[in-house]
């Protein structure tokens, strides 16, 4: 899929569905990266953070995200906060803009927030 892509106030082009970031449309036209149409995050391979809790309570109790059992050994619920050990589809992509090819200094996109809420 192709990428929508907007001007950011920091001059650098984003597209608006999976936040890959690149310094022009140059860079944008040569990426080979199709656009999945989800937020992803993009950056340096050891920095990258996908980070989900419910937002409105910043909470991962088992109460909170009904755990059908509760054992107090549960401290969080969700994936871990640094998850590019795993095989996260949404840390863990081939990504070529510019952030992740290093390129672009964003560190707002290399973390990513999912709320659970409703």
């Amino acid at each position: 899929m192709k990428h929508t892509l907007r001007k950011r106030p920091e001059q650098r082009l984003q597209c608006l569905r999976c936040r890959a970031a690149w310094t022009d449309q140059a860079s944008a036209d040569r990426s080979t990266f199709p656009c999945p149409e989800k937020p992803l995050v993009h950056g340096f391979l050891g920095q990258r953070e996908h980070i989900v809790y419910p937002t409105w309570a910043k909470d991962r109790s088992c109460a909170t995200w009904g755990c059908p059992d509760p054992d107090p050994s549960h401290n969080w619920h969700g994936p871990d906060p640094y998850c590019d050990e795993s095989p996260c589809p949404i840390c863990l992509h081939d990504c070529d803009c510019d952030v992740c090819e290093g390129h672009v200094r964003a560190p707002g996109l290399y973390r990513l927030i999912d709320s659970r809420e409703g």
